[in-house]
């Protein structure tokens, strides 16, 4: 009874005008984003008046203190330097890693004897916090660039290799062996058969890692460095200075949404092959 219910009023929304489901998912988006936009402002609001009248303003500082200081940040050049640094780790680490990792989760997935000797290896070594080896990089690699750079890499490392891992296992092998039947191999097979079936994984991967690039050049600032956001926000912290260690945080928020949106980009683009979804309209 639910399946031709639901198949019901699947058939009901293909037969609405186009110009009524048009409008009603205009009217839900307004909606949605008017709702959002309510709880932001609300939100800073609050934080705005309680500041100096419930908190005390040395704990939480205030949205006008932190925009100055974000302002004045960017203006001296100081902020720019600090966010220079830290894209330039994570620009350099990001893709190394995630390249990586691929290239060996393909590596495994497509000789199973390279799998069972080096998974449980892999398994062994991801066991490992990364977090706490930053101390072992900036031992090796010195206080600069090149240590945050190695923890980048090892963040960023694991993830993508177990998603394209995983997604060479979920792979329907059936594409791969008609391939074969139709003289496919190589790398046409590799770009036009695997890597197509195992891409949703691969951006997965690729996403998600991207917050944990930024938390791992982040750490190693953290452990030692003379520049960087995460030198910025430790240092401010140690004088007090609130309403700074809060815009360190906005920066890397907004280079964490940037660096996501690009991907998001780049993957709607690859994946344009993919069956789009119907929107449903359900009636109440």
């Amino acid at each position: 009874m639910t399946d031709q219910a639901g198949q019901q009023r699947s058939e009901m929304s293909r037969s609405m005008p186009k110009g009524a489901a048009s409008k009603s998912i205009f009217s839900r988006t307004v909606t949605v984003t008017l709702i959002r936009s309510g709880i932001v402002v609300g939100f800073f609001l609050a934080w705005e008046f309680a500041s100096g009248r419930w908190i005390e303003p040395f704990l939480i500082s205030s949205p006008s203190r932190i925009f100055t200081s974000l302002f004045s940040g960017f203006y001296s050049g100081d902020l720019v330097q600090h966010t220079w640094v830290t894209f330039l780790e994570v620009a350099i680490g990001f893709p190394i890693g995630a390249i990586t990792g691929i290239a060996l989760g393909y590596g495994f997935g497509r000789s199973r004897l390279l799998a069972e000797i080096f998974e449980p290896i892999i398994i062994a070594l991801n066991g490992i916090p990364r977090t706490a080896l930053a101390p072992l990089f900036i031992v090796w690699l010195g206080i600069g660039l090149w240590s945050k750079v190695g923890v980048v890499f090892l963040l960023t490392f694991f993830l993508n290799f177990f998603n394209t891992y995983t997604g060479m296992r979920q792979m329907d092998h059936e594409y791969v062996d008609l391939a074969g039947l139709m003289g496919v191999k190589g790398w046409k097979l590799t770009f036009k058969v695997i890597f197509p079936a195992i891409s949703p994984y691969v951006f997965t991967g690729i996403r998600t890692s991207i917050p944990f690039a930024v938390i791992g050049a982040i750490v190693g600032e953290f452990v030692a460095a003379t520049e960087g956001v995460g030198f910025f926000i430790r240092m401010s912290a140690g004088i007090f200075r609130t309403a700074d260690v809060f815009v360190g945080i906005i920066v890397l928020m907004i280079m964490v949404i940037i660096m996501d949106k690009i991907a998001e980009a780049v993957e709607r683009k690859a994946l344009r092959w993919q069956t789009q979804k119907e929107h449903v309209q359900i009636q109440g």
